[in-house]
């Protein structure tokens, strides 16, 4: 399994914990352990099995592997749980003719997890992130998620360029004022 293929097993999974979260009072730190003692990685295979463009070769497959992607998730989901009320105040400012709660909860942890990724993770190129994020709106959304994370992925990102841009920033850690 390449290093892309773990890293896009690892945003799923950041995501199915993430969106698990909201539906219990559990802090992240507690549900955490849960989830990985669920053995996801294993629900997960079935997911991308399915999935046209991608194939799991029994023979080829270690757990070492799995594992990597797992260790790509965890930093993901710490971020994105500490960051938590940062990254919704940027959602909810971008919002342009939309009320928060009007927003889906996939929408809603996918812009997350994307936000916190393009602005806390140097190493991720952000077009990847946003492609990453329509997957995820593709296989867990309905048929309107994929554009609405789009345009506001890409709204974010023309942000994130013109602050970098007046600040003389580089792509290294977060842009002040995103929202």
């Amino acid at each position: 399994m390449a290093k892309f293929t773990e890293n896009r097993l690892g945003r799923q999974l950041a995501f199915q914990f993430l969106f698990g979260l909201e539906f219990t009072t559990l802090d992240w730190q507690v549900a955490l352990p849960e989830f990985w003692a669920m053995e996801p990685v294993a629900l997960t295979r079935g997911s991308l099995e399915q999935d046209e463009s991608f194939t799991i070769e029994q023979e080829n497959t270690s757990q070492a592997q799995f594992e990597r992607a797992r260790q790509f998730a965890g930093p993901l989901i710490a971020g994105v749980c500490e960051q938590q009320a940062l990254l919704d105040a940027w959602i909810a400012e971008a919002l342009d003719n939309w009320r928060p709660e009007r927003v889906g909860r996939i929408e809603w942890i996918i812009l997350r997890l994307a936000l916190y990724e393009m602005n806390y993770c140097p190493e991720s190129p952000d077009t990847v992130v946003i492609a990453e994020a329509i997957r995820l709106a593709t296989m867990f959304g309905d048929t309107e998620s994929p554009r609405f994370l789009n345009g506001l992925l890409n709204r974010f990102l023309e942000r994130k360029r013109e602050v970098q841009e007046d600040t003389g920033a580089s792509d290294e850690g977060p842009a002040d004022g995103l929202g």
